[in-house]
């Protein structure tokens, strides 16, 4: 066995000299005498051709035989795979170390074979089985398939390169790995089989640019869903030019379920002028290995098909929504001048034809004009909406269009959702009679040039929520350096306009970044406030920011929406946020909510863990909270917490409470906490905030105060309390009971806090249920540590004759002048009789 060892590593070393030889320009004259394989003469240019290039037998009742060849083109070179079945008839297992095999590329370059990385631990075929392997090989420029040869040796050690050729597979001089047109092919997707087709191919020209957009059908006959495979989509042109594509929004995250037939589509943007004849799509999938991708399978694309035509006045159209056939319909169309603008007022009509109830996408509405001017539509009705089976429903829509813009021609554009990184089209297009410039969508970068460079721009979120006894909106704004070189950004103010209010006066700018100037693809974030009395009602909402210099006023950018809906991120109860502000990251969390009362009104008190996720100590931020009801009531919370430094995963304690009437459900409010700014910065003390930023909405979980009647373990987080043992003692004829209290006191100082506003009372109540309070300071009054005691004394003449009982100890957390009773317990009077000898 070592002699074998030790021979292999010899023909290994002699092989990789013989390889670099014939990678350089030996040919298939170098293998003289060996037999060839038997071959087909052929005229067929399917690609099936190869299972009549029959099989190459390796030794006695072991063969293999070729069943797939494909290329993909790459910058780094062509990658071409092939994949070949070995078969073992015999009793034994058969070692693939034996075997190996070398491509021939029509130019006569050979290279050896390599096994992709999932194949790559296929070491051997059993006995009685069978065995797939697929190699890969880079060949260059190289793209033609027909005449490449495929050769299969074995190692001999009696041969003078110590390999022998035992056969060739020469693909016929018709042959191509492309699919046939309106053909499919069974391939393996997520391991199950699933025959795949190229349906549809179509050109759409949109917002000056041209995309293409292709159909596939896919059909699982696996047992498990498919859900998306990790294939990588491109088209090519017949002149070589390849694009990947993209999964539309609507067919992202698709799922086929056993037996299903679904259709997906995939868009690419291609030049203007590229010719759409002859187009290919490719499959591939991503070696990370070997960091390159493979081909899988390649379709000839069919003829252009027309795009969706224009739904005529109010005639119906037909969608599908989650494999549900529904019909809209633009069912009536109105429209009045205000300030040389058309503002039009909609009606949609949308009926489920389905068997299930179907979810609408939150699909963007828009009117275009023939000018080519898009207008945003006020689609907030439509925004998750469910209809049942045969439910119909009539949304109304509103837009405004300027007068100067031909009224006649108008469509009403429906469209999927977008997405980062997606290429959207409208669902369907509907001819209205009677567009102001198109609106910045929420998330969507929009690309614009000044004379600082190349900027792509993109409006994050919009809120309004309240600030003092107006609102607060806080427009979000992402630049992102698009040029290929470093920009220095200008100094910037923001002008701010509200439907028809100017805010202007109000508005500022803050920036969570210390950058001046970004380099290529850099991005920086800032967010644009502005005040506005809370019961303003506006939809449309437009932001330019423009630098001065002296009398000069030069816009940097202008931001158009619509989208004026509070965008608030919301925490489920018992959940937590991040705080990803540079220099005060952190993870907040309700710790715990409960209610205190009086007769007039509850105060609703929230204690909210705050951990640092700085890798150094750093200033958290400061928070500024509103209680929210149901019906968006708002109330201003004070906030209590540190403005120390915090350390490495340290922890602060936020204490946040208001007052609220007495009929508000405290199970229901919602917490809004955002991270308080100064002008232009963030807050370093409570005093000095105008305003905040990154709300979020954290439901509560509000508890119930428990009450104990054993008061030796009392949680008065942060400290813990335990009135190890209690006694009052009266003497003979005495008006005074002198009470001693044994306790253990502890205090968590694992957290940064602010001015702990919390008191203790003890309420002692006598037998003869007179009660006497005293207010203790927790650390002051009642010292922390182990086994202290506390004395203090009840006087009454009533207890001249008292010979014995019990007094009750109540323990009340006070906060804001209101109690919650946290635990009663009853302690002896020990009672001493005078002896008579004394008097005497």
């Amino acid at each position: 066995m070592n002699k074998r060892i030790n021979l292999y590593a010899a023909v290994l070393l002699g092989t990789i000299v013989l390889s670099q030889n014939i990678a350089h320009g030996a040919n298939a004259a170098a293998f003289s005498g060996v037999s060839p394989v038997k071959k087909t003469t052929t005229t067929n240019a399917a690609p099936f051709m190869l299972d009549k290039l029959g099989s190459i037998t390796l030794k006695s009742n072991v063969s293999m035989k070729l069943t797939d060849m494909d290329v993909f083109a790459q910058p780094g070179g062509n990658i071409l795979t092939y994949t070949l079945i070995y078969s073992n008839g015999t009793s034994n297992r058969v070692d693939l170390i034996d075997y190996f095999t070398k491509i021939t590329t029509t130019g006569g370059t050979v290279i050896q074979g390599k096994s992709v990385t999932i194949d790559a631990g296929k070491k051997m075929v059993p006995a009685k089985s069978s065995q797939t392997v697929t190699y890969y090989v880079n060949i260059g420029k190289a793209v033609k398939l027909n005449g490449v040869k495929v050769s299969i040796f074995e190692w001999d050690f009696n041969s003078a390169n110590y390999q022998k050729r035992l056969g060739v597979f020469t693909t016929p001089g018709g042959y191509t790995s492309l699919v046939p047109q309106g053909q499919s092919q069974k391939i393996m997707m997520n391991n199950l089989p699933v025959t795949t087709k190229a349906e549809s191919l179509q050109k759409i020209q949109m917002n000056g640019k041209v995309y293409m957009k292709i159909g596939v059908s896919l059909v699982n006959w696996g047992t498990k869903v498919l859900i998306n495979p990790d294939y990588k989509a491109y088209l090519k042109s017949s002149g070589g030019s390849v694009f990947e594509l993209k999964l539309e929004d609507a067919s992202s995250n698709y799922k086929v379920q056993p037996q299903e037939k679904k259709t997906i589509y995939y868009l690419a943007e291609v030049p203007s002028y590229m010719k759409t004849d002859n187009m290919t799509l490719q499959f591939a999938y991503e070696d990370s290995t070997l960091k390159m991708n493979l081909p899988v399978k390649s379709f000839k694309l069919p003829g252009l098909t027309a795009a969706d035509s224009v739904v005529a006045d109010y005639a119906v159209k037909k969608i599908s929504i989650a494999n549900n056939a529904v019909e809209t319909q633009l069912k009536s169309a109105a429209v009045y001048s205000e300030n040389e603008s058309a503002k039009w007022s909609l009606q949609f009509r949308i009926k489920n034809l389905g068997n299930k109830s179907v979810t609408l996408p939150a699909y963007e509405l828009a009117i275009k004009a023939a000018e080519g001017f898009s207008i945003p539509v006020n689609s907030k009705g439509l925004a998750n909406l469910t209809i049942k089976p045969l439910e119909e429903k009539i949304i109304d829509l509103s837009g405004v269009v300027p007068l100067k813009l031909n009224q006649g021609t108008l469509q009403l554009l429906l469209t999927e959702p977008s997405v980062d990184g997606k290429v959207v089209f409208p669902t369907a297009y509907y001819k209205i009679p009677y567009s102001q410039e198109s609106n910045n969508t929420l998330g969507i970068e929009y690309l614009l040039e000044n004379s600082h460079g190349k900027f792509g721009v993109k409006l994050d979120s919009i809120q309004r929520l309240p600030w003092a006894e107006g609102d607060q909106i806080t427009a979000k704004i992402s630049i992102r350096n698009a040029s290929l070189n470093t920009v220095q950004l200008p100094s910037l103010q923001a002008l701010v306009k509200a439907g028809m209010n100017d805010l202007s006066g109000t508005a500022r700018i803050v920036t969570k970044s210390i950058l001046t100037s970004l380099a290529p693809s850099e991005t920086t974030e800032m967010y644009v406030l502005a005040k506005i009395p809370y019961s303003y009602s506006f939809s449309q909402l437009r932001i330019i920011l423009q630098e001065t210099s002296g009398d000069d006023v030069t816009k940097f950018l202008s931001m158009n929406t619509n989208a004026v809906n509070t965008m608030m991120n919301t925490v489920n109860a018992g959940g937590s946020y991040h705080i990803n502000t540079n220099g005060q990251k952190a993870e907040v969390k309700e710790r715990r909510s409960i209610t205190y009362s009086d007769n007039s009104s509850n105060l609703i008190y929230t204690e909210l863990e705050m951990i640092s996720e700085e890798p150094r100590q750093s200033k958290q931020a400061q928070l500024v909270a509103y209680y929210k009801t149901p019906d968006n009531q708002f109330y201003e919370a004070k906030v209590s917490q540190s403005s120390s430094s915090t350390i490495p995963n340290g922890k602060n304690l936020v204490t946040v409470w208001s007052k609220i009437p007495q009929n508000v459900n405290t199970s229901d409010l919602v917490l809004y906490i955002g991270e308080g700014i100064t002008e232009d910065k963030s807050a370093e003390s409570p005093g000095s905030m105008t305003g905040y930023i990154n709300a979020v909405g954290l439901s509560l979980n509000p508890i119930a105060a428990k009450t104990s009647s054993d008061l030796r373990h009392v949680d008065l987080f942060p400290y813990n309390l335990s009135m190890t043992k209690a006694e009052g003692n009266l003497t003979e004829g005495s008006d005074t009971i002198d009470t001693v209290i044994n306790y253990s006191l502890t205090k968590n100082n694992e957290y940064e806090a602010g001015t702990y506003e919390h008191k203790l009372v003890l309420e002692l109540t006598d037998p003869y249920g007179q009660s006497t309070e005293k207010t203790l300071t927790l650390g002051t009054d009642w010292t922390i540590g182990n086994n202290k005691s506390y004395s203090t004394a009840l006087n009454s003449s009533l207890y001249k004759k008292l010979t014995g009982g019990f007094i009750r100890m109540s323990l009340y957390d006070e906060f804001q002048g209101r109690r919650i009773l946290v635990g009663s317990q009853s302690y002896p009077i020990i009672y001493e009789k005078v002896s008579k000898e004394v008097n005497e």
